[in-house]
This record gives structure tokens, sequence and C-alpha cells, in this order.
């Protein structure tokens, strides 16, 4: 597995509710996400607009994939209800739930559209690539826990922190709802599909409870690969003072 070995330092009290995660992330880790100096000047209203652009270039990238990291993560489940639990996430993202709706990936493209940006404008950097790399592994281990802690803790679990931040970001930078839509829909919404997931994780992990450490140290990975793409987006704009 690719575990990450940066350290954890003290930080600020997660967005997060604290009961529901506690068990599943090192203490300090979602709070050190929220205090991630890209995060606090999106939410200070300071990320200048080519700032929150070169993020969402970047996120692009990855972001694009993720219907593949959710089929990836289902076809290694062993449980027929668990896979049609995930469904509803992949039905959801692929735009098949109502009859006028559109896919993810193309909210996605419009939100990036009124905000003035062109995916793939920028080149994938390093840091992106080892994010959708690490998912991919993960989401494709024969262990269907490694797919759960990756996308559960790593991706949906962390939604009203990283999403929260990026909305409050743009908003603060003059675009309304509406153009955000995107972003509204996923802070809205993915708590739910991490607490699916959670339930999964808690299911499999009843009869083995010696493998909870293999979870927590795959969301803390993810997590920490997460904020180095945003260490790497940040350093591309010295000019900004975190």
């Amino acid at each position: 597995m690719l575990i990450s070995e940066r350290q954890t330092p003290h930080t600020a009290p997660t967005l997060l509710p604290p009961s529901l995660w506690d068990d599943l992330f090192p203490q300090g880790l979602l709070g050190e996400l929220e205090d991630h100096p890209f995060l606090r000047l999106c939410r200070e209203g300071k990320a200048p607009l080519s700032l929150l652009r070169g993020f969402l270039v970047q996120h692009s990238y990855y972001s694009e994939k993720f219907t593949r990291y959710l089929c990836a993560l289902m076809s290694h489940l062993p449980n027929g209800d668990d896979v049609r639990a995930l469904a509803v996430n992949l039905v959801e993202e692929t735009g098949l739930d109502r009859p006028d709706a559109v896919t993810h990936a193309e909210l996605y493209r419009r939100c990036l559209s009124e905000i003035g940006v062109t995916p793939h404008s920028q080149p994938m950097l390093p840091e992106t690539g080892a994010l959708i790399d690490n998912m991919f592994h993960y989401c494709r281990a024969h262990d269907p826990l490694e797919g759960l802690a990756a996308l559960c803790l790593g991706a949906e679990a962390i939604v009203p922190t990283l999403y929260g931040g990026i909305l409050e970001g743009l908003r603060k930078a003059g675009f309304d709802d509406r153009q955000l839509h995107f972003f509204v829909l996923h802070v809205s919404e993915d708590e739910a599909h991490a607490l699916v997931m959670r339930d999964i994780i808690n299911r499999l992990l009843r009869d083995h409870p010696h493998r909870r450490a293999k979870v927590l140290a795959i969301g803390e990975d993810m997590v920490r690969i997460r904020m180095a793409m945003l260490d790497a987006v940040l350093a591309q704009h010295p000019e900004v003072q975190a």
C-alpha cells in the first residue's frame, strides 16, 4: 500500500460532526485539512480568482474519473446489497436518477464555464496525478476495505470541509449559487454517500476489528495526498500570502 509518512500537527477542530468520524480518522487530521492555507484563503475571501481557477483545472483531472473509481470499488464488493447501495451514487453521478438530469461531470464543466475555466488548460501537476493513481490503486484492490477507505474517507467524508471551503471562496469572488450548482449539490449530498460507505465499512470490520488500522491508514494517506495537491496549487501562486 502507498501509505504516506508525514506527521500530523495539532490543528483546529473540524467542520464535520466529530462523533461520526472520530474512530476512522486520526485525531486532528480533519482539522488539519480545514486549516490548510488554501482553504483558509478561500474562507477568508483572500483567494484570488487565478488561484481558484488553478485549483479547478487540477480538480477536473481528478473528478472526471470519479465514476471509474466507484465502479472499480463496486466490482470488489462481495455483497449484492452493498453494490446496490453504492449504485445509487453511481446513478446520481451519471444523471440517470431523473429524466431531465445531466451527469455530474457535465455539471462540473458548466460550473467551470461560468467561472471562466477551460478543463485541461493547464498541465496536470504531479501531485494531481498521485491523487488519481492512489485512488485507483485502492479502489482496484482485491480487498474492498481499501477502496471503501479511500473513497469514503479520502473523498466523500471530506466534502463538507473541502468543497465547503471552495464554495465559500467562489462566493466571495462574486459567483452565485446558480453558477456554483455543482459544489452546492455535492456539499448537500455527499456526506450521505459517505455514511452509506461507512455502514459497509462497519459491517466488514465487525468480525475483523484488527483491520481497522488499515482503514485509518488508507484514509489518512488519501487526505494527505489531497493536501499535497492543494500545496502544489498554492505553490504555483507565490504572490499569494497564505
